[in-house]
């Protein structure tokens, strides 16, 4: 369970005397006279980009001048290298380690399972320098794609308690590594796209005791129960009325027992998800960032692409319908509560939204690649604290915003460090922190759109607002 002295306790540790244990160890520091050493670089990094993803070397030499640090732009630049790369990414293997929940008491509808897990990751795309340590997923070009990682976090939402992130080459399958090996506790609902699942693994979750909700894919085959094999775009236009809830088998040979919801959508719903399908997208800019950067690149095709999404038949035909496959029975779980649990998926896409987009996860100032790398790692070490300190009494709040809460966290993050370092207490800057989430860190009831916290307390909206 998270707790102000808990989390304070593992803060200190990891920023201070695992990181002063591992400055060697990772070959961070050769002499003992370093001014910057593991847990000082540490502090600076960790702690200036989680108040300012975009910081300069000036605003770190700042923060390691605010404790106790004089030490010039260019040492600091010096300071990124393979040892800082080292130091940091075991420092975030430490936090990985760390089980923290929260003591917040579950929704009835998330309580009724052993947790509530979704999963999801993104490719960050590295220098093709970095390619020894982490391979890429090619491109179109033989200098594109050479290097990449995949980062990949699973979250209860139930007790908002985080697994990883866990780190892969970007050439890795997503269904594959720890992120898909480590163990769900039995009871648990596993919430999941249908990327993370073949019929076996669904097969060898039900019987591990596991309960498990994923949306079907169009090329989904269907056995009934008379034994008429149907592909789904065909099953779905046999129906009469708007809603289905049925038992079926999936696959021709592994005729695994699975429970189909669909729901049809309006014609307007409809409409929209066909223009959402087909239409094109601009990416946002991504890698080195650097002050005038958009001025001097603009019109860069090779910094705001332009992607066509294609979509097949099969997929356009099916966007009349919200359609969903689950082991969980009738009994436990309403059409209208698996289709609000499906919806949760997307606060697993808020947290890599607030990652991305406010901690500048996959944007840096910098064009060398142990920079970079390093800025990657203290980012995501940034980004766990950030959720930790959240846990402690935003999360018991239903109607929270992970977005204001690292506001909060934006704005604390200067006393935290020094707090870290021992100037002022530290868990009564956790606390202050902590309270300051809980008195101002929510979403607002709508009326039109009901938000994820509305409908999770009242599942029946769904039908009027789905």
């Amino acid at each position: 369970m998270s707790s102000i002295a808990q989390v304070s306790e593992i803060m200190q540790t990891i920023l201070t005397s695992r990181a002063k244990a591992l400055e060697r160890e990772t070959g961070f520091v050769e002499r003992s006279s370093a001014h910057l050493d593991g847990p000082r670089f540490s502090q600076t990094t960790v702690l200036t980009w989680m108040q300012t993803p975009d910081a300069s070397y000036s605003q770190l030499r700042h923060t390691a001048a605010s404790l106790g640090v004089q030490v010039s732009n260019q040492a600091i630049e010096q300071r990124f290298g393979p040892g800082s790369v080292h130091l940091m990414r075991a420092l975030l293997e430490e936090a990985v380690g760390q089980v923290i929940s929260s003591e917040a008491k579950a929704p009835e509808v998330l309580a009724r399972f052993n947790g509530v897990y979704v999963q999801d990751g993104t490719i960050i795309s590295l220098p093709p320098e970095l390619k020894a340590e982490w391979r890429g997923c090619g491109g179109s070009t033989p200098e594109a794609g050479q290097s990449s990682l995949r980062v990949q976090v699973r979250l209860d939402l139930a007790q908002g308690g985080m697994q990883g992130p866990w780190l892969q080459e970007g050439r890795a399958a997503e269904r594959s590594g720890e992120a898909h090996e480590a163990p769900l506790p039995e009871g648990c609902l596993y919430n999941v796209d249908g990327g993370y699942f073949t019929l076996a693994e669904m097969r060898a979750h039900g019987q591990a005791g596991c309960y498990w909700l994923t949306a079907a894919k169009a090329g989904t085959l269907l056995i009934d129960e008379r034994g008429q094999c149907w592909d789904l775009v065909s099953f779905l236009q046999a129906q009469s009325g708007d809603e289905v809830d049925v038992q079926l088998y999936l696959g021709k040979r592994e005729r695994l027992a699975v429970r189909l919801i669909a729901k049809r959508v309006s014609a307007q719903q409809a409409k929209q998800r066909r223009a959402s399908a087909t239409r094109s997208r601009e990416g946002k800019p991504k890698g080195v960032q650097r002050p005038n950067e958009r001025k001097r690149l603009a019109g860069d095709k090779r910094q705001r692409q332009r992607k066509q999404r294609k979509t097949g038949q099969a997929r356009l035909q099916l966007l009349d319908w919200t359609i969903l496959l689950t082991n969980v029975p009738q009994d436990r779980l309403s059409v209208d509560e698996a289709l609000v649990l499906a919806r949760c998926r997307w606060q697993i896409e808020l947290c890599w939204k607030v990652w991305k987009q406010l901690g500048k996860l996959d944007t840096w100032r910098s064009a060398k690649p142990y920079r970079i790398l390093t800025e990657i790692y203290a980012k995501l070490l940034g980004s766990v604290i950030t959720h930790w300190v959240t846990l402690i009494e935003c999360w018991q709040a239903p109607n929270r915003s992970l977005v204001k809460a690292r506001q909060v966290v934006q704005w604390m993050a200067p006393v935290l460090a020094l707090a870290v370092a021992g100037v002022v207490p530290l868990e009564t800057m956790v606390q202050r922190t902590s309270h300051s989430m809980a008195s101002g860190c929510t979403v607002n009831a709508r009326r039109k759109r009901p938000a994820t916290y509305q409908l999770i307390a009242h599942p029946q909206l769904i039908r009027r607002f789905g």
